[in-house]
């Protein structure tokens, strides 16, 4: 995958929209080498703004998209040393994975649980001994799960490790090379009936992702929003004494409940992604999921 930039500048200038309206542009500029190139980016980024506005474009149109703006919390490296995976932390302060050497589908089902999902009699048959009974017809969680069993069943090559969250179900893919922006991906997800702005956000950044911590509001810690780069040390010390609290918040929750592994084993590469993934978010179906 693509290092995620870890340097950023932002230029700030008066433009001129295409009605003749003043406006204040502040535009991002971004480097995975130095803060000298992200100043480069940034000056030329805001130049095609400009340029695209004076020849009548519309803002909303156009405004020229840029990579998520994460602080990179770690690396990872597959068997012959080119990145595999990061980590990141997200706007709202959880660490995320990212990753393009597997496929990770989010499927959100209809009737979300309560905000502190507790292991229940569903995920209880998933996890117990023998093969689940059948489930009801109308239960969103059995018919999501049944579709991903049919999915594992029409492509025997792949594996197919499959979690609960307190939203839905995770389905992490191994054995495919399809890139988070290709068709392939696309035709894989909607098979999997993955969350349609998932799946934007997959192609857009080109990178699969999996939040790794559990949401700060369904933890009891209080809400923030993360400003990366900080704009100044304040910022930086609020934040992280937020960071502190929100750990000693999320302790006693989960993000997953491991439900099952179907299909082909994964390879090196991709174990040491799912044990990364696995170590940060499951625990035992009686913590409760946030």
């Amino acid at each position: 995958m693509q290092p995620i930039p870890r340097f950023w500048e932002k230029v700030v200038s008066p433009a001129t929209d295409a009605d003749g309206k003043p406006l204040r542009l502040t535009i991002w500029g971004w480097s995975t080498t130095s803060l000298g190139h992200a100043r480069e980016v940034a000056g030329r980024r805001l130049a095609e703004t400009v340029a695209r506005l004076a020849a009548g474009a519309r803002l909303g149109r156009y405004y020229p998209r840029m990579p998520l703006r994460e602080q990179t919390l770690q690396e990872f490296h597959g068997t012959d040393g080119t990145l595999i995976a990061a980590t990141t932390r997200n706007r709202y302060g959880a660490e995320v994975l990212n990753t393009d050497r597997v496929l990770i589908a989010d499927v959100d089902l209809p009737q979300a649980p309560t905000p502190l999902v507790r292991a229940g009699g569903l995920l209880r048959r998933l996890l117990g001994a023998g093969t689940p009974g059948p489930e009801p017809a109308a239960d969103p969680a059995a018919l999501a799960l049944n579709r991903v069993r049919a999915f594992d069943a029409a492509h025997p090559e792949l594996g197919a490790h499959v979690y609960r969250t307190a939203a839905g179900l995770r389905v992490v893919i191994t054995g495919t090379a399809a890139a988070p922006d290709s068709p392939e991906a696309d035709r894989i997800l909607q098979e999997l009936a993955a969350d349609p702005v998932y799946v934007r956000l997959c192609a857009t950044h080109k990178t699969y992702r999996a939040r790794l911590t559990p949401k700060p509001w369904r933890c009891g810690a209080p809400r923030i929003t993360i400003t990366w780069p900080y704009p100044d040390q304040d910022t930086a010390e609020r934040t992280e004494a937020w960071i502190r609290t929100y750990r000693q918040r999320s302790r006693p929750y989960a993000t997953c409940h491991l439900i099952e592994r179907l299909g082909a084993t994964p390879g090196r590469d991709e174990g040491l992604i799912l044990d990364i993934h696995d170590r940060a978010t499951v625990a035992g179906p009686e913590v409760p999921l946030a």
